[in-house]
């Protein structure tokens, strides 16, 4: 289960990083209504490079979870989506923001998922 959660957060990061380095404009119109100045849309480029990465290494270490690195990146991986769920979650709601409420849930039950897949795996290999 672990392999596939980091499997399919991997792909989603990449997407999304990917979409936030080409056309950031697009995703904070997406999910803030509204064009952004030059530092915004520079900070949403900047969270796009970091998602890639995030991705990226998920995707390489879905591999390697029996490793003290693969179980690094499959924590690192789970925290940023509980973290990055809750943030959205509180951001939606006091924001009013609608474009947030997409992003908010997929991040929530990715991260459930990944809470279920540490818990089940009980400290054995992959």
């Amino acid at each position: 289960m672990l392999k596939l959660m980091m499997i399919v957060s991997g792909l989603v990061e990449v997407v999304f990083g990917l979409s936030a380095l080409i056309a950031p404009a697009m995703v904070l119109e997406a999910v803030a209504a509204g064009a952004g100045d030059v530092p915004t849309v520079a900070l949403i480029r900047l969270l796009g490079a970091a998602t890639l990465g995030l991705g990226v290494g998920a995707l390489f270490a879905r591999d390697h979870l029996d490793t003290a690195g693969g179980l690094a990146a499959a924590y690192g991986l789970g925290l940023y989506n509980v973290v990055g769920g809750f943030v959205l979650i509180i951001s939606s709601m006091s924001a009013g923001g609608s474009g947030l409420w997409p992003g908010a849930i997929l991040h929530t039950v990715i991260a459930a998922l990944f809470v279920y897949a540490f818990v089940a795996r009980g400290g054995r290999g992959g």
